[in-house]
């Protein structure tokens, strides 16, 4: 079962940061099969969205691998993001959002890094610039659905 633990939001300008402990959601990814396209039979993912709005209410991250990540906008509004040029995102344990308006959409930018507070420790840490390329709404609760409906 995957956990999504998150910690207050940081804020600074329009980067958004967030902090989670990093869960992968498959051991082993095709190669081949990127993006929303490993989702394509998963009952949680949604229609594609243009953008995702009120990105200050983003609170938490989970399931990131090396180009998706599952953002948390409230207890029952979550986005699946499809990112393109991300090294670290499999290893993110904080996530940012680089927007010019308080909506995210593709063209804007995740900021990702593999420490939980990023510019506080004297440490050397990898941040990357991740671009989005897509969004999709993600219905946690749906997977649920699905596993009470095969047992009755």
């Amino acid at each position: 079962m995957l956990r999504d633990k998150s910690l207050p939001m940081v804020y600074a300008g329009m980067v958004f940061l967030l902090s989670a402990c990093a869960t992968v959601a498959n051991g082993g990814d095709d190669d081949r099969v990127r993006g929303a396209e490993k989702f394509a039979e998963d009952p949680r993912l949604g229609e594609r969205v243009d953008r995702m709005c009120f990105t200050s209410t983003i609170d938490g991250f989970s399931q990131p691998d090396e180009d998706t990540v599952v953002l948390r906008a409230s207890a029952s509004r979550h986005y699946l993001v499809e990112t393109a040029s991300c090294f670290n995102l499999d290893r993110a344990l904080s996530i940012g959002l680089d927007t010019r308006t308080s909506c995210a959409g593709r063209g804007d930018r995740l900021i990702v890094s593999d420490s939980a507070f990023p510019g506080r420790t004297s440490t050397a840490t990898s941040v990357d610039s991740c671009l989005i390329t897509a969004i999709y709404e993600w219905d946690d609760d749906a997977d649920d659905v699905v596993e009470e409906a095969a047992e009755e």
